[in-house]
C-alpha cells in the first residue's frame, strides 16, 4: 500500500468540515471520501462506514475541548476574571479557527436522525462543559447560582457560536464573556 499524502487528523478535520456542511443526513461516504480527497475504496479502508468516522471526529473534538476549554475552567488559578478571560480566548479559537468547533452543535440539531451512540457522545460533551463551568462557578458563588449559570452560559455560548457562523461576526461571543465577567464581578 502506498503511503498516505495526509495524516488521519487531517483526514478527520476535512471530514468534519464536511459534517458541518451537509449534516449527518446529507454526507454519504462519497462526499466525505471526495472531500478528503481520497477514493471510495480508500475511504473505506480506514473507516468502515460513516458513524464510526463520525465517532472518532467526536472524540478527537471531545479530547481538544479537554484540553482547550474543559481543563482550564477547573485549573484557573488567577483572579475568576483573568481565569475566563483567558479560558474565552481559548473558546474562540477553538470555535473560529479550528476545523472541529461548531459541529458538536450542528449535529445535535439531527437528533431524530443520530444512531444512539452518536447522540451520547454528545450529550457527554455538553454535559462535560457545563460541568467545567460548574466547577470554575463554584469557586466564587453558591453551588446553586453556579449550576443555574452553568446553564445559562452553556445555551448562550452554543447560541452565540451559532449566530457567529451564521453572520461572520465574532462579537456574540465577546456578548457571552462581558455577561459572564459581570456575573463574576457580582458575586
Amino acid at each position: 500500500m502506498r503511503p498516505r499524502k495526509n495524516t488521519s487528523e487531517h483526514l478527520l478535520l476535512q471530514s468534519a468540515h464536511a459534517f458541518k456542511r451537509y449534516g449527518y443526513m446529507g454526507c454519504s461516504m462519497g462526499k466525505l471520501a471526495e472531500a478528503c480527497g481520497l477514493s471510495k475504496a480508500a475511504f473505506y479502508y480506514d473507516y468502515p462506514n460513516k458513524d464510526a468516522l463520525l465517532m472518532e471526529i467526536l472524540n478527537l473534538t471531545h479530547v481538544k475541548l479537554q484540553h482547550s476549554i474543559f481543563q482550564q475552567l477547573q485549573q484557573s488559578t488567577t483572579s475568576p476574571q483573568q481565569a475566563f478571560s483567558h479560558i474565552h480566548q481559548q473558546a474562540i479559537q477553538f470555535f473560529s479557527q479550528g476545523g472541529l468547533g461548531c459541529l458538536v452543535g450542528i449535529l445535535s440539531m439531527e437528533r431524530q436522525h443520530l444512531p444512539t451512540e452518536i447522540f451520547a457522545k454528545l450529550q457527554s460533551i455538553f454535559h462535560e462543559w457545563q460541568l467545567a463551568f460548574e466547577v470554575f462557578f463554584q469557586r466564587y458563588m453558591t453551588i446553586e447560582h453556579a449550576t443555574q449559570l452553568a446553564k445559562i452560559s452553556l445555551a448562550d455560548y452554543e447560541g452565540a457560536i451559532l449566530m457567529a457562523r451564521m453572520s461572520d461576526d465574532l462579537s456574540y461571543l465577546d456578548l457571552v464573556r462581558d455577561r459572564i465577567l459581570l456575573q463574576l464581578a457580582e458575586s
